[in-house]
């Protein structure tokens, strides 16, 4: 395989490096192949073989490489190419190059010298650097397993002017999504049940469009369409190959997709979209350098391997808000650069970017070439940026113990009362709780008109109160449990849709893989005392979801990270009370797995605790590993506590380990 003028391919490391200096050449390191020919294939044919290659970027450049990068030659050579500054070291100070501003910060490395932490802080130096004035700084993350794979992308972005025009300049792919009402020209929208694989495959693979963005849920692997999935495999995905590559999903052991009813030879490959930029607004849809699923079934070197010049993808579990999507659709119309759509995906209150999206390319890649370029500032107005509201100052005060503890009961049936209001199941019972309310307050008041009906009419009416308490909210439990049975949703994920979100980066480490988080806090629009904060790692997803007032401080899950099938699996709940929660705190405590019952995976009934402030309860529960259990890399074991009358929440991931198909003979 050849390819033709500007694109050349070189053997020899210090060739490339020299094209790579070049404006005119576009190289990439290795032998010719057909990933090189395609390149040459995008290429307009009406263009002059002599012309040169088109210009760089406009605005300034910084380009890093991590110290010792075994990438950091070609990102020498690069910043020298489009007159740049190129720098190593710590993130923290790559932030301070040269002389004017920075429009462009290009982050190159190999996919194992990278971890998630350092590409966030380069993320927020960015961030800092337009505060700062210095420029509309935005992140391209140039990422390959090897050299030859990060020429790759790097010609793929150089040359990304010289393609032909697409066939039609975007699409999005929305299952959830209703009937879109979007004037944005040449965007096409396939919605609801159309995003099926009759009308969506021939889309994604024999039209090839400027920008294609998906909304949909997902995985490291794979986009679930209505009944398809678009999968993240790059190579052989016979089931029974030996030995299975460590973190292979289930098609690797079984032959099967992770989707029921979806045979992994019926899936849309990743690789095979025809797109110049691809949009993932999905759960997990990239972690540079490292995940929870094998390199080689990655969305993220998926959509690399095939036409796409740059990829946006999420780094965390997320709520796919289609919004996102036309945001980005409306930009790219405007001209925008995967950069400034990576910020404007990021904006959040307080001028902080979250790390929901990040940018795999060049980030002056343009999706829909014609309409710019376009300035970061002409953009801004196309996210919709709120001030986080205060937050409403506490107002206990100390009183004695019957009064403590009936305002204890109050204040759980009116966090029982906003369940709904954040899309929760509603407990039952809430008119006899009033009720109750109303007869202890006048039994505390020494109200003589009272008069009692229950059969123990002598008991202590508070005592009675919180005890009809506890019992609604065990039944909220109940209704968690058979809700957990049967679907994927977490609760950040349920609660999500009905609160309004901000999100900033996270202090904290992740407490079981020690990788960084982000802090993820939902208010509800019309009461602003309803709260929720999550702490969400960007590799397991929600670890900790607490609401605002909370009477529990924290909830950890110990169990082994991977569970053998068939068997039994311990896991160990341990949950914390805050200082001042109440004597006794009556506490539901509940261990699940998504979609368990479909899954193999038989978890008990919620037990019935007391918490003590300042004493941990430790909870164990049994789950059952059944022979059949669903195989999946990414199962989520959640800890539920109703304690309170508000619902909490822990989650960590789990693998189940089927026993492997053996290899034909």
């Amino acid at each position: 395989m050849t390819a033709g003028p500007p694109f050349s391919a070189h053997p020899d490391l210090a060739s490339y490096l020299d094209a790579l200096r070049d404006r005119a050449r576009i190289p990439v390191y290795g032998a010719a192949d057909d990933r090189t020919a395609a390149l040459t294939e995008l290429t307009d044919p009406a263009r002059p073989s002599d012309d040169p290659a088109p210009p760089g970027p406009a605005g300034g450049v910084l380009v890093l490489a991590p110290p010792g990068s075994a990438a950091a030659p070609v990102a020498a050579a690069l910043a020298e190419r489009v007159g740049g500054t190129f720098t190593t070291g710590a993130p923290g100070g790559a932030a301070t190059p040269g002389r004017g501003g920075v429009d462009h910060v290009v982050l190159v490395a190999l996919a194992a010298e990278l971890s998630l932490g350092p590409v966030l802080d380069i993320l927020d130096a960015t961030a800092e650097l337009r505060r700062a004035g210095r420029g509309e700084a935005a992140l391209g993350v140039v990422l390959g397993r090897d050299l030859g794979e990060l020429s790759r992308l790097i010609a793929k972005g150089l040359g990304s002017g010289l393609r032909t025009a697409p066939d039609h300049p975007q699409l999005c792919v929305a299952p959830w999504g209703g009937r879109q009402r979007d004037d944005t020209p040449g965007v096409h929208w396939v919605t609801g049940a159309d995003a099926r694989a009759e009308v969506v495959a021939p889309l994604l693979t024999g039209r090839r469009h400027g920008l294609v963005s998906f909304a949909v849920a997902g995985r490291e692997h794979g986009l679930v369409l209505s009944d398809t999935v678009v999968c993240g495999a790059v190579g052989d995905r016979t089931a029974g190959r030996a030995p299975a590559p460590a973190g292979a999903p289930s098609c690797a052991f079984t032959g099967q997709c992770f989707r029921p009813g979806v045979d992994a030879a019926g899936v849309v490959l990743a690789r095979e979209v025809r797109a110049d930029v691809v949009l993932a607004n999905s759960c997990m849809s990239w972690r540079p350098g490292h995940g929870l699923v094998a390199a080689d079934y990655q969305l993220t070197n998926a959509f690399a391997h095939g036409t796409a010049a740059a990829f946006i993808g999420a780094v965390h579990r997320m709520v796919p808000d289609v919004g996102l999507n036309r945001l980005a659709h409306r930009a790219a119309a405007a001209g925008a650069d995967v950069g400034r759509l990576g910020v404007l995906l990021n904006r959040r209150a307080a001028g902080r970017e979250v790390p929901h999206h990040l940018v795999l390319g060049l980030p002056w890649v343009v999706p829909v070439p014609g309409a710019g370029p376009v300035r970061l500032e002409d953009l801004v107005a196309l996210v919709g940026e709120t001030d986080p509201p205060p937050g409403d100052p506490a107002a206990a005060t100390p009183d004695d113990r019957t009064r403590a503890r009936l305002r204890q009961a109050g204040r759980a049936i009116r966090a029982l009362r906003e369940l709904p209001l954040a899309g929760l199941l509603p407990a039952d019972g809430l008119p006899e709780l009033d009720a109750r309310v109303s007869t202890a307050v006048a039994v505390l008041k020494g109200d003589p008109s009272v008069v009692a009906t229950d059969a123990d009419a002598d008991a202590d009416p508070v005592e009675r109160l919180l005890e009809r308490v506890a019992e609604a909210e065990y039944g909220v439990a109940l209704d968690l449990y058979d809700f957990g049975q049967v679907s994927e949703s977490s609760l950040n994920e349920v609660w999500e849709d009905f609160l309004e979100t901000t999100a900033v980066p996270g202090t904290a480490r992740c407490p079981y893989c020690g990788g960084p988080t982000a802090t993820v806090t939902g208010r509800h629009p019309a009461h602003p005392g309803l709260e929720r904060a999550v702490l969400a790692c960007h590799t397991c997803g929600p670890v900790l979801d607490l609401p605002t007032g909370s009477p529990v401080r924290d909830i950890s899950i110990d169990c082994p990270p991977v569970w053998r099938s068939p068997g039994t699996v311990t896991v160990e709940v341990t949950v914390t009370a805050v200082d001042g929660a109440g004597e006794g705190l009556p506490a539901a405590v509940l261990v699940q797995v998504a979609r368990g019952a479909a899954h193999g995976l038989a978890v008990p009934e919620p037990q019935r605790l007391r918490l003590v402030p300042g004493s941990p309860l430790r909870v164990r529960a049994e789950v059952e590993v059944a022979e059949d259990a669903f195989a999946h890399p990414e199962h989520a074991v959640r800890a539920v506590v109703v304690a309170g009358g508000s619902v909490h929440s822990a989650t960590r991931p789990v693998a189940v380990r089927p026993v492997a198909v053996p290899p034909p003979a």
